[in-house]
C-alpha cells in the first residue's frame, strides 16, 4: 500500500494486557498464518504460460462518467501489477498529488485524499510501459480514464503521430500537451495532458478542455516529464499551436545531441588495443580520431592512437577499439575523449604488459565470388550501391587505392572502371563505382592483398584476391511515385528505408503556383520505406543535401513543415498515387495512407 504524499505517518501505541500462557504455544503457529493471510504483491504461481498484453479490463467510475465525484478509483487489470509500479505510472490532469495506491490481487484502489473540483474533466492517466509484477506482460501504450463532476465532460481531443528522426515509427514517446496562455516556462512546467504513443508511433489526446495547445514529445527516460538535454531527445510541431479537434499531427525527434557524448568505460585488451565505450552510440564511418587523445600521466607523452574498428562491423556503435602503439606496462595513461563542440571526458587506465600475437591479413570480399542477382544497395544500405571489403585486421586507408582494381565484364573484356573508397572504419570499407551499378551486368573487383599496409600482424602472403558477381536485374526493384503540395519555393522530398540512417534517393522539387508537384522514386530495393517531405527554412540555395530543422524546445522554435507516407516496395511494382501534403508553414502535418499497384 503507497501513499503517494510524502507525509510521514509515525504514531505509537501502547497497551497492558494481562498475559495468557496459550499465546506462547499458539505464537509460532498464529504469526505466519497472520502474514501468509496479508496482501502481497506476487502472484499465484502454476497454469500455462499467457502471453497476452497487459490491459486495463474495467474501472470504476466508467470512463467518460458525469457527475462522479469519487474518493477511491478502482481499476481492474488482466494480470498482477505492484502497487509501486502503478502508482509510478499514474498522471492526473488536472493535478491530483494526494492519494495512496493499494493492490487486492488483480484490482487497484486509489484513494483520493484530496477533493476534486466541482465541474471539471479530470483525466486518470497511465503511462507506458507499465509492466506486470512477473515481467512478462506489460502496456503498450498509454491508458485514459476520463471523468466529469460536473454534468458535462470536455470532449476536445488531437491526434497524430511521432516519428524517429529516421523517419521510423517512435514508439513509447510521452506526448505532453500545454495550454498555450501558459507556455513561457515550458520545458520546465508540469504538462496538463500527457499521451504515449502506440507501436505506431500514432498518439491521440482525449477529453480535452477548448483551446491551443502547444505539443511537445520527448524520449522521456527516467519519467519526470521534463526534457533533459543531453540525455532524451525532442520533437515539436510545425506550428506553436495546435487547436483541438486537430488530426495528422506529425512529430518528428529532433537527432541526437553528438556534442553531449561522453566516455563510459574502457578497459586495455593488451599491450596495443583499447576497448572504449561512450554513452551514445556513435557512426563508424564518422569516427574522429583527432577527438582522441591518450597520454602518459606522468610524462605527458602522447600515446599514438593508429587505428580504430567496431568488434561487430556495425555502421553505428558504442563500443570501438582503438590500436595503438605499444603501452609501458608501469605506466598509467590518461584517456580524453572531446567530441565536437562539447566537453571533453576523461579515464584513467594502466598499461597492459600482455603482447598479442596478431595473425597474417586475410582480407574478404562482399557479394562473394560466384554470387549472381546481386542487389548492391543492401550490402550495407547506409551506404547505398557498394562492394565491401573486410580486413581481419586495422590497414592504412592510402594503401588501398593501389593494390584495387574494379572491372565491368563488357563483351566478354573487362573495362577497367573508377571507383571511390569510403571507411567505414580501419577494417571495413565500401568501394563504389564512380558512375554506379548497372543492372544484370557482370563486375570484378581484385584486392592485391600483399600491398596493403597492415597496422598490426604481419602482411598479407595472398597475392590476390577477387570477387566475380553478376548484378541483379530491373525485375528485382520497385518504385513509387506521387503527388503532393506545398506552399513554398522548394521543397525536399525523399525515400528512405525506415529506420536508416541515410535516404536511399533524395531530390529537391520546385511545386507551382497553386503548390503542386509530382515525385517518383525508381530502382528502390524491396522493403519498408517512408517517403517524406519538408520545406527548408534554411537561407540560401536549396539542395538535396539541405537538412531538415528540428526547431528548438527552450525556447520554442518550429520545425520545418514536413509529412510522411509509409509504402512497401516489392520487386516490379510500382507504388503510386502516394499523396504527400506537406502544410504551410506554423500549421501541422498529414499522415495518409498510399495505396499500391502493380505495373
Amino acid at each position: 500500500m503507497l501513499r503517494n504524499n510524502l507525509t510521514a505517518f509515525n504514531s505509537e501505541r501502547s497497551a497492558s494486557v494481562k498475559e495468557f500462557p496459550g499465546l506462547k504455544i499458539l505464537a509460532p503457529v498464529l504469526i505466519p498464518v497472520f502474514f501468509c493471510a496479508c496482501a502481497v504483491d506476487r502472484p499465484p504461481t502454476g497454469g500455462p504460460p499467457d502471453h497476452s498484453p497487459l490491459s486495463v479490463v474495467s474501472s470504476l467510475p466508467a470512463a467518460e462518467s458525469v457527475n462522479a465525484s469519487p474518493q477511491t478509483i478502482r481499476i481492474g487489470f488482466s494480470h498482477y501489477v505492484s502497487s509501486s509500479e502503478l502508482s509510478k505510472s499514474i498522471f492526473f490532469s488536472p493535478l491530483v498529488d494526494d492519494y495512496e495506491v493499494t493492490m487486492h490481487g488483480r484490482d487497484a484502489e486509489i484513494r483520493l485524499y484530496q477533493p476534486l473540483q466541482q465541474n471539471r474533466t479530470y483525466t486518470l492517466t497511465l503511462r507506458a510501459p507499465l509492466i506486470s509484477l512477473d515481467g512478462g506482460h506489460q502496456l503498450d501504450r498509454s491508458w485514459t480514464l476520463p471523468f466529469s463532476t460536473g454534468p458535462v465532460i470536455n470532449q476536445g481531443s488531437i491526434e497524430g503521430r511521432v516519428w524517429t528522426y529516421r523517419m521510423a515509427p517512435a514508439r513509447n514517446i510521452t506526448v505532453m500537451a500545454y495550454p498555450l496562455a501558459r507556455t513561457s516556462d515550458t520545458p520546465q512546467a508540469r504538462p496538463d495532458y500527457i499521451a504515449q504513443t502506440g507501436p505506431s508511433g500514432v498518439f491521440r489526446f482525449e477529453n480535452l478542455a477548448p483551446a491551443s495547445y502547444r505539443i511537445v514529445a520527448i524520449t522521456d527516460r527516467n519519467g519526470n516529464l521534463q526534457y533533459d538535454h543531453g540525455m532524451e531527445m525532442f520533437a515539436v510541431t510545425s506550428s506553436p499551436a495546435v487547436q483541438t479537434g486537430t488530426t495528422g499531427v506529425g512529430l518528428r525527434l529532433a537527432p541526437g545531441d553528438r556534442s553531449a557524448n561522453t566516455l563510459r568505460s574502457c578497459r586495455t585488451i593488451n599491450s596495443r588495443e583499447i576497448e572504449i565505450a561512450f554513452n551514445e552510440p556513435i557512426p563508424a564511418r564518422s569516427f574522429d580520431l583527432s577527438a582522441i587523445r591518450i597520454e602518459n600521466s606522468s610524462t605527458g607523452a602522447a600515446l599514438p592512437v593508429l587505428g580504430y574498428y567496431s568488434s561487430s562491423r556495425n555502421s553505428e556503435d558504442a563500443t570501438f577499439r582503438l590500436l595503438t602503439a605499444p603501452m609501458e606496462s608501469r605506466a598509467w595513461y590518461k584517456l580524453r575523449f572531446t567530441p565536437a563542440g562539447g566537453s571533453p571526458s576523461e579515464l584513467t587506465f594502466a598499461g597492459n604488459p600482455r603482447t598479442e600475437r596478431y595473425p597474417e591479413l586475410s582480407v574478404a570480399i562482399v557479394p562473394a565470388s560466384g554470387a549472381d542477382n546481386v542487389i548492391p544497395e543492401t550490402i550495407r544500405p547506409e551506404s547505398g550501391a557498394s562492394i565491401e571489403l573486410q580486413c581481419n585486421l586495422p590497414v592504412e586507408e592510402s594503401s588501398l587505392k593501389p593494390a584495387i582494381t574494379l572491372s565491368l565484364s563488357d563483351k566478354g573484356q573487362d573495362k577497367s572502371l573508377p571507383f571511390a573508397i569510403t571507411r567505414i572504419d580501419s577494417r571495413t570499407y565500401d568501394i563504389t563505382p564512380s558512375d554506379g551499378f548497372l543492372h544484370a551486368r557482370e563486375y570484378r573487383i581484385q584486392v592485391r592483398a600483399g600491398l596493403l599496409k597492415e597496422l598490426a600482424g604481419s602482411a598479407s602472403k595472398e597475392p590476390l584476391v577477387e570477387s566475380r558477381f553478376e548484378t541483379a536485374g530491373q525485375e528485382a526493384y520497385g518504385e513509387v511515385t506521387g503527388d503532393g503540395t506545398a506552399k513554398a519555393p522548394a521543397v525536399v522530398v525523399e525515400a528512405r528505408q525506415s529506420g536508416s540512417a541515410e535516404a536511399r534517393q533524395r531530390v529537391v522539387l520546385k511545386p507551382k503556383a497553386d503548390g503542386a508537384f509530382s515525385y517518383s522514386f525508381r530502382d528502390l530495393p524491396a522493403g519498408e520505406y517512408t517517403i517524406t517531405g519538408f520545406i527548408p527554412s534554411a537561407s540560401g540555395a536549396v539542395s538535396p543535401v539541405t537538412e531538415w530543422n528540428s526547431g528548438s524546445l527552450s525556447p520554442f522554435a518550429p520545425c520545418d513543415p514536413f509529412a510522411a507516407v509509409t509504402v512497401t516496395i516489392r520487386p516490379g511494382w510500382t507504388t503510386d498515387n502516394v499523396r504527400l501534403d506537406i502544410p504551410a508553414p506554423r500549421q501541422t502535418a498529414i499522415d495518409e495512407t498510399a495505396p499500391r499497384k502493380k505495373h
